[in-house]
């Protein structure tokens, strides 16, 4: 019985704990967040645009390296002309 009590105490402690920390705010939401909602969309603009900017960086990335891949493959064919298919020959 002192194993349930236990479990229940520490499983309440967590949120207490959490919503005490959150500027007073029982409903688990901070108020700093609740403030701002004026400019959220600001944010969220500032946000796709680096998101933007990074999705473009892998495919620039990612292109480049499939053209190095595709550089190698070729310097492997030539320098083993034994081991390509048979319907290349």
């Amino acid at each position: 019985m002192k194993w349930i009590f236990l479990i229940v105490l520490v499983s309440m402690l967590g949120p207490l704990l959490r919503s005490m920390f959150h500027d007073g705010d029982w409903s688990g939401r901070s108020r700093r967040v609740r403030g701002r909602g004026k400019s959220r969309p600001d944010e969220l603009d500032v946000a796709l645009g680096e998101r933007d900017a990074v999705i473009e960086d892998l495919q620039r990335r990612l292109s480049e390296l499939e053209s190095r891949l595709d550089f190698t493959e070729r310097l492997l064919v030539e320098r083993n002309p034994s081991e390509q298919p048979a319907s290349h020959q």
